[in-house]
């Protein structure tokens, strides 16, 4: 139907692998779970730590075949669309895709505020301030029931100070021991004497590190920083698994969605694109590999000629509803945000290319689209 995969939401995703966690604390969930790993695998262990490496795309592990996590790789996952850490990552802390969560980029256009906001950090997309300051109150906004409530169990989350600050954090992690650490080193001495702390309840254990997907965007793919940055953590991880043997947990390495390179020929600025800028009621917002578009009514026709004309070699455009209506934002009842967050037209970028404006900067890498380096990640299991 498409000219590229549309992720299959029933099996082999990054939220059937939450589906098997959910069920294996004997908390029902609605997607069916992971056929690879299921509740029946997991509920005898101890610990389930679940580990996400931002940005550590299956493609790229592939190309550390020397690695212990790639030693440790069990097969590949796909993500969510976006493939990107707003709407990828989210599932990871709240369980469910943006169908249920309604987070659809980076930016978003939030009517209750009527600016455009960075959602993970809650701030205006302009400048720093978060809305917090602006006397806008998050749980007023968003409308996601912590998943971790109800859980019978102990729930830790281990994140950076920075993050861990953050109101979005605040609310979606509020059901859970938030622990804040300096730098993602300390991550692992800090999961290390959690674990090897006796517990009389089960545990579960969220780890979440950014640094891959940040040196990627400054670096690039498979550069040497980036080369250099997954050493050391793989060489963690493995000292980490060391570390607790006989503790009975299960380690789970994944990710919210990988990266691919973009050279300065395939940056797309919607200054250079004649007539675009006319067309919209409110600048472009998502991501640079996916854009939401708000066209004044009168200028549609325009817009659409402008992309048919000078786009179409870059870019897909669809309808949002027609994304909604098939699934590409997964499955089941839609939250009826998610109606206000997708605008009327998406921009999905080809090949390598990325669509910017002047609120955005050049990057060695990016991430959003239908492409395996963005899609897929790896799902890692170590039995200690």
């Amino acid at each position: 139907m498409y000219k590229f995969n549309v992720p299959d939401y029933t099996k082999d995703n990054i939220v059937n692998l939450m589906s098997s966690i959910s069920n294996s604390f004997w908390k029902t969930h609605d997607y069916n779970q992971l056929k690879y790993l299921k509740d029946d695998d997991l509920m005898w262990f101890d610990n389930i730590v679940l580990i996400v490496v931002d940005g550590l795309g299956y493609n790229y592990l592939k190309t550390q075949k020397e690695s212990f996590l790639y030693k440790n790789s069990h097969t590949k996952l796909s993500t969510t669309f976006l493939s990107t850490t707003a709407c990828a990552n989210t599932v990871f802390q709240v369980w469910y895709p943006p169908q249920q969560h309604w987070l659809t980029g980076r930016t978003m256009n939030l009517k209750e505020t009527g600016w455009i906001t960075k959602i993970l950090p809650f701030t205006l997309r302009s400048w720093g301030n978060t809305l917090s300051e602006n006397n806008f109150n998050i749980n007023e906004i968003i409308d996601i029931e912590s998943y971790h409530k109800g859980f019978n169990w102990d729930c830790f989350t281990i994140v950076s100070e920075e993050k861990e600050k953050r109101d979005f954090i605040k609310y979606v992690w509020k059901e859970t021991k938030i622990i804040g650490t300096k730098k993602y080193q300390d991550s692992f001495w800090v999961l290390k004497k959690l674990i090897n702390k006796k517990s009389k309840k089960r545990r579960y254990i969220h780890v979440y590190m950014d640094e891959f997907d940040s040196i990627q965007h400054n670096h690039g793919v498979d550069t040497k920083n980036t080369n250099t940055l997954f050493n050391d953590i793989d060489i963690e991880v493995k000292k980490l698994s060391e570390s607790i043997q006989g503790t009975n947990t299960k380690l789970i390495i994944v990710s919210d969605h990988g990266l691919l390179n973009v050279p300065k020929k395939s940056e797309i600025w919607v200054e250079n694109i004649s007539g675009f800028e006319e067309c919209l009621t409110v600048q472009i917002t998502g991501e640079p590999r996916v854009r939401d578009c708000f066209v004044r009514p009168r200028k549609v026709k325009d817009f659409e000629k402008i992309i048919s004309t000078q786009m179409s070699e870059y870019c897909w455009c669809f309808k949002w509803e027609e994304l909604i209506k098939n699934n590409f934002y997964w499955l089941w009842i839609a939250n009826k945000k998610l109606y206000d967050r997708v605008w009327d037209y998406v921009l999905i970028m080809k090949d390598n290319y990325v669509l910017k404006d002047h609120n955005d900067h050049s990057e060695k890498s990016s991430h959003g689209a239908f492409s395996d380096e963005e899609m897929y990640v790896p799902l890692i299991q170590i039995d200690c």
